[in-house]
């Protein structure tokens, strides 16, 4: 793909200009069945909170909740200062950008209907993190700064297994970044969600690690599902795919993703983060890294749940890939994994590869448990579509 070459943003009207007489673009991603959904529960959403919720209960009935997914990081960081919610905003609302994924009119701008996501710097000669939910469909990406600087944006990295995207912003320098997280949130940590609302200025949603090891449904009609996921008790945010979350040291744990699903859980469901580093690491060295696979779907089973079904815990395997390279070991449904390469499967180490520090190709030696019986099987790592 060919870089649109970046450039201070023009004025307001001659940018709007701009985007009208754009020619139309083919997508960079083919939208999903369930935009007009998501759009509609939105719309609710926004007019529950000025009429009272009414017109929102209506629209939750018929199409059911929508999600949010926040996508876990765990790469260094050197950040160790306290600060208070308000000023931890604050200090980091700069790395917080707005990403038009669409050509976009004044009009659209005063009705609310334009097509603005967040984003978040990630490296100070322009990269940013954003959730591939947030630019599906998108016919155009420009990124504006918080100082009103507008450029525009090429895909530079994807990976589709966890949600994310990197886009690249060219010929800038000196960009406030924020920095990644050095470990994975645990359950009662501080996350703190941090947007920009259509009203403008800053939006914080603040709340508490609730769960880890989750495996999330992201789309009902394909099956397709994310791995790792961890539940946040936080308000889920109409508007704010592609968010970063922060810890309370000011640090990235996460993006925020916005998914229609039905039933729902309440709250912020937030997803591993883990291959972020090795994708930002990649676009940095020019070359996107496809994430790895087993090729199965699995969800953590706890000792206290594994104790009353009278098994192990670990990773449940509930559904096995065909032709991928779990199945081509040997591993079935039912299956319990309970370690991979020495390392114990649990919370924090959830059946998926870029958590256990595996690329494509690695083989890696997995422990499982089926029935009474414990084998330990060579499995390895594919490539993930």
């Amino acid at each position: 793909m060919t870089e649109v070459p970046s450039s201070t943003a023009p004025s307001a009207d001659a940018a709007l200009e701009v985007h009208r007489d754009s020619p139309p673009v083919q997508p960079l991603i083919r939208p999903g069945p369930r935009a007009r959904v998501l759009a509609a529960v939105i719309l609710a959403a926004l007019v529950g909170a000025l009429c009272g919720g009414g017109a929102a209960w209506s629209i939750y009935q018929h199409y059911g909740p929508v999600q949010r997914i926040v996508y876990q990081q765990i790469s260094g960081s050197t950040s160790t200062q306290t600060q208070t919610v308000g000023q931890l905003a604050q200090a980091n609302a700069a790395s917080v950008v707005t990403i038009a994924t669409q050509p976009i009119t004044a009009a659209e701008l005063a009705d609310g209907s334009a097509s603005l996501v967040d984003g978040v710097v990630v490296s100070s000669d322009g990269l940013i993190l954003t959730s591939a939910h947030a630019v599906q469909g998108a016919s155009r990406l420009r990124v504006g700064l918080a100082d009103g600087q507008g450029y525009d944006a090429v895909i530079a990295g994807v990976d589709a297994t966890h949600g994310l995207v990197v886009l690249r912003v060219s010929g800038v320098t000196n960009l406030d970044q924020l920095p990644l997280a050095a470990s994975v949130p645990a359950v009662g940590d501080q996350a703190i969600a941090l947007s920009r609302p259509a009203s403008g200025g800053l939006n914080v949603e603040v709340g508490d690690v609730s769960a880890v090891g989750v495996t999330v449904t992201s789309d009902t009609a394909t099956g397709q599902t994310l791995q790792g996921a961890i539940d946040i008790d936080a308000t889920a945010l109409p508007g704010a795919d592609g968010a970063p979350v922060l810890n309370a040291a000011g640090d990235l744990i996460g993006i925020v993703d916005t998914i229609t699903q039905a039933p729902s859980p309440p709250g912020v469901t937030a997803l591993s983060l883990n291959a972020a580093e090795i994708l930002i690491a990649s676009v940095s060295g020019g070359t996107a890294q496809t994430p790895g696979t087993f090729g199965v779907v699995a969800s953590y089973l706890d000792s206290a749940r594994a104790a009353a079904a009278g098994t192990t815990p670990g990773a449940l395997i509930t559904s096995v890939a065909p032709g991928g390279p779990a199945a081509a070991a040997g591993l079935q449904a039912g299956d319990i994994v309970t370690s991979v390469n020495g390392i114990a499967i649990d919370a924090g180490h959830p059946l998926d590869p870029a958590s256990l520090g595996l690329s494509p190709g690695d083989t890696a030696e997995v422990t499982v448990v089926r029935g009474t019986t414990t084998d330990t099987i060579a499995v390895q790592v594919g490539r993930a579509s």
